[in-house]
């Protein structure tokens, strides 16, 4: 019995939980360390909260979900929470340490998108603005899984392994 609890605990929790959750959450602290840090390199930067923008030496940049990096927290959350026993003190441990990691990218990320528009122009900031979102965060993602699940040591499948589990109880070898 305590399988189907922790079972449908982690499903409502993975239905519960919104990548709006996320942005609201980081939105202030993902725009106030590259605004601390373009500080510290005697960037002219302004930082109005209320309108979700940094201005720096006269270009606004509007943080927006995807510069918050939601999606990278929102599928952290989901591996962590679709995979079969994981107790929740470790589930705890996986996403700080997961999202610690995602947070920091994302930091370096913005602060050095910011510094190459002002220093470097509108089309170095989209190439690499681009090759960040097509490639760079999908594979930095999937290394933090990998990293996550051979430093905690779990060795189960996200869905797969709660789907096989239950196939083996409704055939009756388990």
């Amino acid at each position: 019995m305590k399988y189907w609890l922790k079972l449908v605990f982690r499903v409502l929790l993975a239905f519960l939980i919104k990548p709006e959750f996320f942005y609201f959450s980081l939105l202030f602290l993902t725009m106030a360390f590259p605004y601390l840090f373009l500080k510290f390199l005697s960037y002219n930067v302004e930082f109005i909260f209320a309108s979700k923008t940094l201005i720096v030496n006269g270009i606004e940049f509007e943080f927006v979900k995807a510069c918050i990096a939601t999606s990278a927290y929102y599928l952290l959350a989901l591996l962590i929470l679709t995979t079969k026993d994981i107790d929740l003190k470790k589930s705890i441990k996986m996403f700080l340490l997961g999202g610690l990691l995602i947070f920091v990218m994302n930091v370096l990320r913005v602060t050095l998108l910011i510094i190459v528009v002002k220093n470097f122009g509108i089309n170095w900031f989209e190439a690499i603005h681009l090759t960040f979102w097509y490639v760079v965060s999908s594979v930095y993602v999937f290394l933090i899984w990998i990293f996550l699940i051979r430093f905690y040591k779990i060795k189960n499948i996200p869905v797969y392994t709660d789907i096989a589990y239950l196939i083996n109880i409704i055939s009756g070898k388990k």
